[in-house]
């Protein structure tokens, strides 16, 4: 019987660059927009004992691939106190003809932080102002730094204005971003980011609304990425009233458990809305009409994007 073969964590970072994953990624979207990725409703796993935590399983089939992709990436916010990573996981690769598995990504959570954040980058991309000259992120965490890089990488940003609940991690993260090479300053109260940044990016598990309404600035592009769980919100709903653009990485899900949906079930908007961020990324749909527009990307992750990073790989190491 052969041995099913195991992609280590080392070997995946060595066979993949930024724009590998950039490219991969956009791919993604644009294919999930047109319908061409067989992807059911994702698999959310909560865990409240003895520790917050989440397990997401997303699964799916690319058309025309001879491959198939399932997922397991699991979040646990307190593995810091322990010493631990909070984000954790690996992609199943398997034949789309006889459904035997061809091998196992060993990712450890990091295929999924990094696909997450080249999403939120592209969505940045597809909404943002003319003009941005520093980005906003709220939240502290793995995802609060990829996306800032990430994001400022492909717009040409060095300037960062983060807010975060706890000043020990807020100040951890600056010493980190400054370490990069990034300018960094600390909004006190999100109120405070909203004045200074036209390019947001929310990153947090909150369970209530953090960006408000009435403290948006008109020009505003939001990426709102932490609501990817029912019970959780980052985004006032009444703001998806005041938003010209709504896209969306999948309607569906963005519903079920992402901002959108507070909205749509409070029967401030319609779910029709919103626009598919890969039919934007196509050049199919505008991501924003006029200067003074107020514009949301809501993403809550798809298989799609799994599939693409994951079947890269395993193209590239397959035959070595």
């Amino acid at each position: 019987m052969n041995t099913l073969p195991i992609i280590t964590l080392d070997e995946i970072q060595t066979c993949l660059s930024e724009d590998d994953i950039l490219s991969a990624v956009k791919a993604a979207l644009i294919s999930h927009g047109r319908g061409d990725v067989n992807s059911p409703p994702p698999g959310i796993l909560q865990l409240n004992n003895p520790t917050v935590g989440e397990c997401h399983i997303k699964y799916g089939h690319q058309k025309g691939a001879d491959t198939f992709v399932v997922k397991i990436a699991s979040g646990f916010r307190d593995n810091g106190k322990l010493g631990l990573s909070p984000n954790s996981g690996m992609m199943l690769v398997l034949s789309a003809q006889t459904g035997a598995p061809v091998c196992v990504l060993d990712d450890k959570g990091w295929l999924t932080d990094v696909r997450t954040a080249a999403a939120g980058a592209l969505a940045a991309q597809a909404g943002a102002p003319d003009k941005v000259k520093v980005l906003g992120v709220i939240g502290t965490g793995e995802q609060a730094r990829l996306q800032a890089h990430w994001t400022c990488r492909l717009l040409g940003v060095k300037s960062i204005v983060v807010y975060g609940r706890n000043p020990e991690q807020v100040a951890k993260y600056v010493n980190d971003m400054t370490a990069q090479g990034y300018e960094v300053s600390i909004a006190p109260e999100v109120k405070d980011l909203l004045k200074q940044c036209n390019l947001i990016i929310t990153t947090t598990p909150s369970p209530k609304a953090l960006v408000l309404k009435d403290e948006v600035q008109p020009g505003t592009h939001i990426v709102a990425m932490g609501t990817d769980n029912p019970g959780k919100q980052e985004l006032d709903a009444a703001l998806f009233e005041q938003a010209a653009v709504i896209m969306v990485d999948d309607l569906a899900q963005c519903v079920h458990h992402g901002d959108l949906g507070h909205a749509v079930r409070s029967g401030l908007i319609s779910q029709d809305r919103a626009v598919s961020l890969g039919q934007v990324l196509a050049g199919e749909q505008k991501g924003r009409l006029s200067p003074n527009d107020i514009t949301i990307a809501d993403l809550t992750g798809i298989a799609a994007e799994d599939i693409a990073v994951a079947s890269l790989v395993w193209e590239r190491k397959k035959g070595r």
